[in-house]
């Protein structure tokens, strides 16, 4: 066959070549598409570790039932939302007086300003109490947990000469107050703080918010711990942590006149993975009356929840577990928390 005869015979069946592969190509995939239609659906299995079986739900104190309230929801989703399906649960450590805290809390006491030759503490279960005219300490000897207030009302003079406390300058004021009286966990100095400035009139004995530092003759800054993961960490107050340091600042110097750690070190050794209600569920919860309220500053009985999310509940009280709570912010300063994990892992 000459080369003309090669050329020729080529052009006229390379058609025929392209047209059969192409229906090899769609024999193919249809067979493909066939198999997949025929092929049931995998179920994808939970992952959950719930090692510490039932658990308790989160303490709250003297928490407001979510019953007699009229729910409504404007979220950006216009919808309750499920964050995930399983979270972590942390175990909560109970903690036992150690060797030596008696020089602990007396360094505490006498940091804040106790004559401690005069002032000796006296011991309520657990409690060492210092007191004195116009101071309170209230330290737990077994994880040096403590309370701190100083009768400031009654004492205008502490008023005079305050000058406006800068937010960086009483942020470092606090750490340094915490650390030098041995109570700054670790986990709080990873989180965020947070300054309020406030505006005490000592002549009519009234406190005021600010939204600046103009004005002010007070400030408090709160500690938190940081994000549990991707997922922010709530206190019982939610707009004030539990962990705070409240002073009046003058030139060169400053008051503390309130301070508190009520701060629950977690394992990071003994963590269960438990099931989540999904959002509908949780949002079912708060309208059926198990929701807990934290604060609600509507007249009325309506609640319009304007955001809706995850986040992990940091107690003020002792409690076995570090755990998820739904978090439902509404109008009028409403927030309401839901228990996260599904109600078969809660005891009654």
């Amino acid at each position: 066959m000459t080369l003309t005869e090669v050329s020729f015979y080529s052009r006229k069946f390379v058609p025929f070549a392209l047209l059969f592969f192409l229906i090899l190509l769609i024999f193919y995939y249809l067979i493909k598409v066939l198999l997949l239609t025929i092929t049931p659906t995998q179920q994808i299995t939970l992952y959950t570790d719930p090692i510490f079986g039932k658990i308790k739900r989160p303490i709250i104190l003297d928490p407001k039932p979510s019953s007699n309230l009229n729910f409504s929801i404007d979220t950006i989703e216009g919808k309750p939302v499920t964050s995930t399906e399983s979270a972590k649960v942390f175990f909560l450590p109970s903690a036992a007086a150690k060797f030596g805290y008696r020089e602990r809390i007396y360094l505490i006491a006498k940091s804040l300003g106790f004559d401690t030759e005069v002032v000796k503490h006296k011991l309520d279960g657990k409690e060492a109490v210092f007191q004195d005219a116009t101071q309170t300490l209230k330290i737990d000897i077994t994880n040096l947990n403590f309370t701190y207030e100083y009768n400031f009302e009654n004492e205008q003079q502490i008023f005079e000469n305050t000058i406006i406390p800068p937010k960086k300058d009483s942020e470092d004021k606090a750490i340094d107050f915490l650390k030098t009286v041995g109570r700054y966990p670790e986990e709080l100095a990873q989180g965020k703080s947070n300054a309020i400035f406030i505006s005490f009139d000592p002549a009519a004995r009234q406190m005021k918010l600010l939204e600046t530092s103009f004005g002010s003759n007070m400030v408090e800054v709160d500690f938190y711990r940081p994000d549990q993961e991707i997922y922010p960490v709530v206190s019982p107050k939610y707009f004030n942590s539990q962990n705070y340091v409240m002073l009046v600042a003058y030139e060169g110097d400053f008051k503390i006149l309130k301070a508190q750690i009520k701060f629950y070190e977690k394992s990071d050794s003994q963590i269960g993975i438990y099931p989540v209600k999904t959002g509908d569920a949780a949002y079912e919860a708060l309208k059926t009356g198990k929701g807990l309220i934290i604060q609600n500053e509507s007249a009325g009985s309506d609640i319009v929840i304007k955001k809706m999310f995850l986040g992990y509940f940091d107690p003020d009280v002792y409690q076995e577990y570090y755990q998820p709570v739904y978090v439902f912010l509404g109008n009028n300063n409403f927030v309401g928390y839901v228990p996260a994990v599904t109600d078969e892992f809660y005891t009654e």
